[in-house]
């Protein structure tokens, strides 16, 4: 990633999250604490941010216009979500079972299936209760220890709840996706789960947005060809189509659908 693509995803965490700690940033990009550092110093002289101890935090004098472009960018991402979802809906069929998996992505799949014959597993709650009404779905919401902050469910609980089924898809988001370190996700817990589903189902497809792309997550899922279909926008960097083509990856994105 060129420096001035990560000084951008840096800038949008912060518009997110308010702060950012030096250590999570130098694991999410890949690179040394010390060119973390400098990065924050440029944003820093620029009055974006306010160096702390480990980190920096937004300086609120810039925050209500950033707040404002930050709003219109993410309105767009949730479109393209939406859009995944709809491409998702499409590939699932009567009379079949399929995982979804948690997160905002997974969510809009679960938005555009609700007139389906299946039957839906998660280890979402969110997802869950938003298919309580869909009254031709069976929805299946594993059990597990629900992580802090989240509606997702992991766990011994939730693994041992995966012995002995079977299903046809399963639609897995996840927090990043590069060359180096394949598909990651948010935790060590998570992707136990993924990893197990993906035993257990015939196919897998990854649903992620753009942004994932060149980002990395905590935890690694597996290489980037253990889905042999992939939804995303048209967004996604040239390299990757490139390789997606090279290794018979099934490449879907929001562009036909515009």
């Amino acid at each position: 990633m060129f420096a001035l693509e990560r000084l951008n995803k840096i800038k949008e965490l912060v518009l997110k999250q308010k702060r950012v700690d030096v250590f999570e940033l130098s694991e999410m990009f890949s690179v040394t604490e010390v060119t973390i550092r400098r990065d924050l110093d440029k944003l820093e002289q620029s009055g974006f941010l306010v160096k702390t101890y480990g980190g920096a935090v937004l300086n609120e004098i810039v925050a209500a216009p950033a707040a404002a472009v930050q709003a219109e960018g993410d309105a767009k991402q949730a479109e393209e979500k939406r859009m995944i979802g709809k491409i998702a809906s499409q590939m699932v069929e009567d009379g079949e079972a399929i995982f979804l998996g948690a997160g905002s992505t997974c969510m809009e799949i679960a938005k555009n299936i609700k007139d389906k014959k299946i039957t839906v597993l998660t280890n979402d709650l969110a997802t869950g209760l938003e298919l309580k009404d869909a009254t031709g779905l069976k929805t299946i919401v594993i059990g597990g220890d629900l992580v802090p902050s989240t509606s997702m469910l992991v766990g011994g609980f939730a693994l041992q709840m995966l012995k002995g089924i079977y299903i046809n898809k399963a639609f897995l988001g996840v927090k990043g996706a590069q060359f180096d370190s394949g598909y990651t996700v948010s935790n060590y817990e998570e992707a136990m789960i993924l990893q197990e589903v993906s035993k257990i189902s015939s196919e897998i497809i990854i649903a992620a947005d753009y942004t994932k792309f060149n980002a990395k997550g905590f935890a690694r899922l597996g290489d980037l060809t253990m889905a042999k279909k992939v939804i995303t926008n048209k967004q996604v960097p040239g390299e990757y189509k490139k390789y997606y083509f090279e290794q018979a990856v099934k490449l879907y994105t929001t562009f036909e659908f515009q």
